[in-house]
């Protein structure tokens, strides 16, 4: 059977497309520059510091950077939490659908994650690079070598995944208030706040690790899988609440 399309339709399905690449562009590029900030503020801190130790004739055991992700991730919490809040009611309000801004937010916080990923090795490499010129061992973050592409791979698509789900946890964060108000919007912070620490126990870095890596046995590739799961997981509690976006009236 032939499908036939209505000028009708084909308006509706660009202004859909408009407003998911709204969304996409809206949540990512600011995600990422102010991203990108904060891993260049972190990265000169990684030369400059072992330089001037280096001038005082000391050295340091390990890096600057060593639990800097673990702050780069809940910088992307809150800017998936601000970012969204900017742009949520004005959406709405202008036609825009919440499949489109569900499905742009997924992507927003995907995009975001793998430049957060990238910057995190490209800082590591840095820092070592400066530890190497002084003569200095450098020690990774984990106890593994890091003499290989794969290590570095694991090291990006690691937080490639954790900061895709507090970008997602974020916006799920903001619409919750939205929806529901100050007091059961605090209390929709708790099933968020579980899919961090899983994400961190499934990627094997973070403070959630840090307390229970006890937990953490079998195979990487289980935990791997594990993690894909609360990334899943994490897109549904976020369409769940953009699902049943409401708009406000303001007072």
């Amino acid at each position: 059977m032939t499908t036939v399309l209505t000028d009708r339709d084909v308006f509706v399905a660009a202004a859909r497309r408009r407003g998911f690449r709204r969304v996409v562009r809206s949540v990512t590029e600011g995600g990422v520059i102010v991203g990108a900030g904060f891993w260049a503020v972190f990265t000169l801190v990684a030369v400059v510091v072992p330089l001037i130790v280096d001038a005082a004739g000391n050295e340091m055991g390990n890096g600057v950077l060593v639990g800097a992700e673990y702050s780069a991730r809940w910088f992307a919490f809150t800017l998936g939490i601000i970012l969204v809040s900017t742009i949520m009611t004005n959406h709405v309000a202008a036609g825009g659908t919440r499949r489109s801004l569900f499905t742009g937010s997924v992507v927003a916080a995907l995009l975001t994650g793998a430049v957060y990923g990238v910057l995190n090795v490209v800082a590591f490499l840095v820092e070592r690079a400066v530890f190497t010129g002084l003569g200095w061992t450098w020690t990774a973050p984990v106890d593994v070598v890091p003499g290989d592409l794969l290590w570095w791979t694991g090291v990006a698509l690691s937080e490639l995944l954790v900061v895709s789900v507090y970008v997602m946890v974020g916006v799920a964060v903001a619409v919750g208030y939205q929806n529901h108000g100050a007091w059961t919007g605090t209390l929709l912070l708790l099933p968020g706040l579980v899919l961090l620490a899983a994400v961190e126990l499934a990627a094997g870095t973070g403070s959630a690790d840090d307390l229970l890596s006890p937990l953490r046995v079998g195979p990487g590739v289980l935990w791997a899988g594990v993690g894909v799961a609360v990334l899943a997981v994490a897109a549904g509690w976020m369409h769940l609440h953009l699902s049943r976006l409401r708009l406000r009236p303001t007072r």
